[in-house]
């Protein structure tokens, strides 16, 4: 049975809110463990949101320009 895994900011710190900058990758893609998913902006930094493992997007939840809470989950990836 495949493993869904949850992709989330990892620490957001202070951080309340981020901006997707740029999303790497499309749903059902096929993805490599470190491979980049997604581009986000803080008030800070931007950062990469990486592959945990290798398998398939399952779910992109975000779009390019979307603003949303840290704890939203951002995609799935299923191994």
């Amino acid at each position: 049975m495949a493993e869904r895994i949850e992709i989330k900011i990892e620490d957001p710190g202070d951080t309340v809110e981020v901006e997707v900058v740029e999303v790497s990758v499309e749903q059902g893609a096929t993805v490599a463990k470190d491979d980049v998913l997604l581009e986000v902006a803080t008030d800070k930094a931007n950062m990469d949101i990486l592959a945990p493992a290798d398998g398939v997007v399952a779910e992109l939840n975000v779009a390019e320009g979307d603003i949303i809470p840290v704890d939203q989950i951002l995609a799935v990836i299923e191994t």
